[in-house]
């Protein structure tokens, strides 16, 4: 009883559906890292039960099919050695330890084995009566085995179509083969006194291996999902099937019909059939050529079995070696090309579609896309001049999407449809010249350039990326792709606008409530002010008049003092003494004085200012902002001393404000989730719209110094 071939499913298939596996395990939510993998097999095994409607009828329907193949392989059996030309059991074998998950181990053996077991009591196989039957079961079993374990650990983890993973998987079923042999060969030289170990362990090795690359490949293929998820392997050409299975029935039996030396037509020659399955390889997926390398390696087998053998040797076991070799030739070589034309049409499929895709994006894109091809290339070491006039006379724009075409036909000047040549006056090439020198040195790729295109309707503005494409060290192409940008332009430029009228509104209510605070100061100083004066000349007159009644007068005289104190504050806080009349370093001046007398604060001053030079309202302005300043001096610095500093010369005048105080984090304070010194915002607002720079140099316990920049017109 021969081992069948131990060695994993059709490399391809193994792995390739197993890629297929994993790719489908990501679209029905099943776990695919390697380790996973390793431990538990592939999602064929659970969709196979799904479809039988239990794991119980899989492994019914393994057992039925396991008992005839088993019967077939005692079909094989010739006259010449107690070994079969092909033991396709172990095929179904292998593939059902590479998809069952190792639990199911256990339950496949005790099946294999009562299937064998009484496949031999049928046939009343004399090896039963010496009780080694058990040990070629064994040996069939530790054929699968190892075929399994090889290919689950070399090939199991690969997750595409690829000729190289047959490669592999034909080795790793020689090598289980050759394992099983090993005790196989040694049986059947012990129990019927056959020929030499050496030819048992070959003729037992090669009909194992045959059976495996004969039924484990169509098995995966079929049980397998990765003819589902690829659309080249999927069946287009049903018509040609039925014909290939004629033709290689007829040459098969014709080949097998007569020997080679009385062979009188090239029809019965070795090479017929086997080059009907490479070119059924060539046009049918690889499960349907697969499935047809089957049978007419199955019908060989059954012909070869029976005594018709095609092939001469020095003897019968020689003849029969000959004939597995070329059995294992007709399997291996049509799978090896049936895989490789698989891979090459999924990856011809997957560049159409990644073509349509490209295509697709390209042409619904929103974006206007061009691609330049220069031919011949151009040589980026020419001089600049050189390297503009390259790209006017090889450079053309051999492709674009709808939205370039659309803009240069609405461009004047602007080169457009695919195949029109580089024309410098049309504006992208025009902006590209223009800054050649930049993209030179940059690879010839430029980012975030401005493109203004005058179309009749309205202005349009672009954004675009130019990148180039260096081969060979000489710049072959160049792709523009543009953005259109003019609405957010336009709304930006209507944006500025409103914010430059909205800051001249701001400075006209500046104005105008400066103007308003001068006018109130003036009302006071000239109405209320010189009324509470006469009043007060009034009340020391009757107070002279009326002694009897000089303690309520100098009651209410001292009341009138207070209210003259309160208005002339008021007047100095609405229009500061002298700003107007003198200037700004006498109104400064009496700022020194007035914080000494009312917050006890000294302040040094130094003022060095032309005030031809200083305009009314930047006068009112410094003068606000240092009151302000001196304030924050008095209320958080901590110190009774303070130092102003004013100069200016032709271009800026400069105010500086410092203290050596407690001092602050005045980032955190200006810029912190809650900002409290709302009034250094004010201040720094109110500098930048006058066109200067505030800057604050502080830090707690060193002090703070403020410093204002203003320019000077004229």
């Amino acid at each position: 009883m021969n081992p069948g071939t131990a060695a994993g499913s059709s490399p391809q298939v193994a792995c390739t559906d197993r890629t297929t596996a994993a790719r489908g395990e990501t679209r029905k939510n099943v776990k695919a890292d390697p380790k996973h993998d390793m431990q538990d097999t592939s999602v064929a095994w659970p969709d196979m039960a799904r479809r039988l409607r239990g794991e119980h009828w899989l492994i019914l329907a393994f057992a039925v099919l396991y008992f005839p193949l088993v019967l077939l392989g005692y079909a094989f059996k010739t006259e010449v050695t107690q070994l079969t030309v092909m033991w396709p059991a172990v095929g179904l074998l292998l593939a059902m330890f590479i998809l069952a998950p190792f639990r199911r181990w256990p339950i496949l053996i005790l099946v294999q084995m009562a299937c064998e077991y009484g496949v031999a009591a049928l046939n009343e196989d004399q090896s039963l009566a010496g009780g080694t039957t058990f040990l070629y079961m064994m040996a069939n079993t530790f054929d699968a085995i190892v075929g399994a374990l090889v290919t689950r650990s070399h090939l199991w983890r690969f997750n595409m179509v690829r000729v190289s993973l047959v490669l592999q998987f034909l080795l790793a079923s020689a090598a289980g083969a050759a394992a099983s042999a090993t005790l196989g060969a040694a049986l059947v030289v012990g129990d019927y006194a056959a020929n030499s170990y050496l030819m048992q362990w070959q003729l037992w090795w090669i009909g194992n291996w045959l059976g495996s690359l004969v039924i484990a490949p169509v098995v995966l293929f079929w049980a397998l999902p990765v003819r589902r998820l690829y659309s080249a392997l999927s069946l287009r050409r049903r018509r040609e099937i039925p014909l290939f299975a004629v033709a290689l029935a007829l040459s098969t039996w014709w080949l097998f019909d007569a020997t080679l030396t009385g062979a009188h037509s090239m029809l019965q020659t070795p090479a017929v059939p086997l080059a009907l399955l490479l070119a059924a390889a060539f046009r049918l997926p690889p499960r349907w050529s697969s499935l047809l390398a089957l049978c007419t390696v199955t019908f060989a087998a059954a012909l070869g079995s029976s005594g018709r053998n095609p092939f001469q040797a020095s003897d019968p076991v020689s003849q029969i070696v000959v004939m597995q070799t070329y059995l294992v030739i007709m399997i291996a070589l049509p799978l090896i090309v049936g895989m490789l034309v698989a891979s090459m049409r999924i990856v011809l499929d997957q560049v159409s579609a990644s073509e349509a895709r490209y295509r697709t994006f390209i042409e619904l894109s929103s974006e206007a896309v061009c691609r330049v091809e220069l031919d011949p290339p151009m040589p980026p070491d020419l001089p600049l001049e050189a390297q503009r006039q390259w790209l006017r006379e090889h450079a053309t724009i051999a492709e674009s999407n709808a939205a370039f075409n659309q803009i240069c036909a609405a461009s004047d000047g602007a080169a457009g449809n695919g195949g029109s040549s580089w024309q410098p006056a049309a504006p992208w090439c025009a902006l590209y010249e223009q800054q050649l020198e930049a993209a030179a040195a940059a690879g010839y790729s430029l980012h975030g350039l401005r493109l203004k295109i005058d179309t009749p309707d309205r202005s349009r503005t672009f954004i675009a990326e130019f990148s180039g494409v260096l081969d060979e060290d000489r710049l072959r192409r160049i792709w523009c792709v543009a953005r259109d940008v003019s609405e957010i332009v336009d709304l930006n430029t209507r944006l500025l606008r409103e914010r430059e009228r909205l800051k001249a509104y701001a400075s006209q209510l500046v104005s105008a409530e400066e103007r308003a605070r001068r006018a109130t100061a003036v009302d006071l100083h000239d109405g209320i002010g010189q009324s509470l004066t006469g009043m007060a000349m009034s009340l020391e007159v009757a107070r002279m008049q009326a002694p009897q009644v000089a303690p309520l007068l100098d009651d209410v005289r001292t009341n009138l003092r207070r209210v003259q104190e309160r208005t002339r504050s008021m007047i100095a806080d609405l229009s500061p003494p002298g700003l107007y009349e003198l200037g700004l370093a006498p109104a400064l001046q009496w700022l020194v004085v007035h914080f000494r007398s009312q917050d006890k604060l000294r302040v040094q001053l130094e003022c060095r200012v032309n005030e031809e030079s200083i305009g009314m309202d930047l006068r009112v302005l410094i003068f606000k902002l240092v009151r302000e300043l001196l304030r924050n001096v008095v209320k958080h610095s901590g110190v009774d001393l303070a130092n102003v500093n004013v100069h200016n010369d032709a271009q800026r005048l400069t105010v500086e404000v410092t203290d050596g105080g407690r001092g602050f984090e005045w980032q955190m304070e200006m810029f912190g989730p809650r900002p409290s010194s709302f009034g250094l915002w004010s201040i720094s607002d109110r500098v930048s719209e006058f066109g200067g720079r505030f800057s604050v140099d502080t830090s707690p316990g060193q002090g703070a110094r403020f410093r204002l920049e203003f320019p000077l017109a004229g």
